[in-house]
């Protein structure tokens, strides 16, 4: 039951904060447009609905890239102003670009400069107004409910950091109606079995329905990734700090204080419903990709066969969900010859102990690029040698996002929860694809790979998905 209203919570949140933005968007839009020309009618219905449906889509594709329809998001509100306020420029500075580019285009929307400028300062007061005064008050009176019917959250661990983190959650009106912070704060033991053993009991005691645990420097990635299997599987929605967190490049940035990294896990277990409509979208979005793309294919196809001698797709035995083998698919874009097995090997064995992708030194990908064609070095930079890849999606062994798929003889160097990672599809892109590239050690970016399988959800394939565009375009990490 407490499991169930605080993602109610979280739920019926997103719910009001998407329905507040298509709401202050169609009143944005009626002002400047009154304004400017003392009517509404000004514009043809067709002009008003197409622009306000592009500011709208707009506007929710951004704000669930940058979660901004949280409940979180009540515990920042100078963050909450920043990220809406860039929001607001890249969508009207897009809505700008595309009347420029298309001139057909300003047949279905507004293209009058003032209404655009006005619009977009109009929907920023208006829905800051809604999301830092209005929305928050109406959570507090009418879905908080009495003082005695507060759940209680646990906040465990590192004295010296425990006050912090409660006075955080206190800053929320939406947050304090609803939950009532229990502070535990006692230094947590290095063990995981024991440390979560702790939590749930103290959970029990103090009749808490979710945690906020909080680490520190004598807990390693080993530690805290034990704990969240654990806390998961004991269905309890939880909060993990620690001071490493920060360093992934991958946080919750509302939870995170500037020097100690947050990560949040509400959502629980694998529904059938779940798992099926994640498959049907990575048939449509695969086989849309592979029509929408098909020019590229052809071209890199032809571009391939052309410059250099041998194949024009590289197969090669990969590792999937449950350890399953398959051939992964990519444009060839080094020349024919034997690769060098060995020397990867050592490579990856270097990596795996701890040596990050890019050093001081030269790795063995970076050696092999008097192998790399001219063509070759285009499409790695691109990741367009990636794009078969929506192949093996559309057949079901790889999904559009996951963690990727390992080489044979990488397995040696997978242990423990670093395994958990065969329990999913791999992925055309992932969390450590988006956030983390080849700059981080092998044991961190493990661990964003493994943040994924407890994690998973259709709102974050479709964040990383997005965010991948611009890792892809900018080639961020790229090797």
């Amino acid at each position: 039951m407490a499991e169930t209203k605080t993602l109610s919570l979280n739920t019926r949140y997103y719910m009001a904060a998407v329905i507040t933005d298509f709401f202050t968007v169609a009143i944005a839009l009626a002002i400047a447009v009154f304004i400017r020309f003392g009517r509404f009618s000004a514009f043809p219905v067709t002009e008003f609905l197409g622009t306000a449906s592009f500011f709208m889509l707009g506007y929710y594709v951004i704000s669930v890239m940058e979660n901004l329809y949280s409940i979180r998001t009540t515990l920042n509100r100078s963050m909450l102003l920043y990220r809406t306020l860039r929001m607001t420029l890249i969508v009207t500075g897009s809505f700008m670009l595309l009347l420029f580019l298309f001139k057909e285009s300003r047949l279905l929307f507004i293209d009058s400069r003032f209404v655009i400028v006005f619009n977009m300062l109009a929907w920023l007061i208006v829905t800051l107004t809604f999301k830092m005064m209005i929305l928050p008050g109406l959570f507090k009176s009418f879905y908080g409910g009495k003082r005695s019917s507060r759940s209680n959250l646990l906040i465990a661990g590192n004295p010296s950091r425990n006050k912090s983190i409660a006075t955080l959650l206190r800053r929320s009106s939406v947050y304090a109606s609803d939950q009532r912070v229990v502070q535990w704060p006692e230094a947590l033991p290095a063990d995981p079995d024991e440390l979560t053993q702790l939590v749930l009991e103290q959970m029990r005691i103090k009749n808490c329905s979710g945690a906020i645990i909080l680490f520190d420097q004598t807990h390693d990635f080993d530690c805290i990734a034990n704990c969240s299997i654990m806390l998961n599987d004991a269905g309890v929605p939880f909060v993990i700090y620690a001071p490493g967190i920060l360093d992934l490049g991958y946080f919750d940035p509302w939870f995170s204080l500037s020097d100690y990294g947050a990560l949040t896990f509400l959502k629980k277990g694998k529904r059938p419903i779940e798992i099926s409509h994640r498959r049907l979208s990575d048939i449509l979005l695969s086989f849309t990709g592979l029509v929408l793309l098909s020019p590229v294919f052809l071209a890199t196809a032809l571009s391939v066969k052309l410059t250099s001698k041998g194949r024009i797709l590289f197969k090669q035995e990969r590792v999937g969900k449950n350890l399953k083998a398959f051939g992964f698919l990519k444009f060839r874009s080094m020349k024919e010859g034997e690769s060098n097995i060995l020397a990867h090997k050592k490579y990856f064995n270097d990596y795996a102990n701890g040596k990050t992708a890019v050093g001081k030194g030269e790795t063995f990908k970076l050696n092999q690029t008097s192998r790399v064609t001219v063509i070759g070095k285009i499409i790695r930079k691109t990741s367009i040698d990636e794009l078969p890849q929506l192949v093996n999606v559309l057949k079901g062994e790889m999904a559009m996002v996951g963690p990727r798929p390992c080489i044979q003889y990488e397995l040696e160097h997978y242990n423990g929860w670093q395994r958990r990672r065969f329990t999913v599809k791999p992925g055309l892109t992932g969390i450590w694809q988006v956030y983390g590239r080849s700059r981080l050690p092998f044991n961190q970016a493990q661990f964003l790979d493994f943040l994924y399988t407890i994690d998973k959800s259709h709102s974050l394939d479709f964040r990383l998905m997005m965010k991948t565009v611009p890792v892809v375009l900018f080639g961020k990490g790229g090797l």
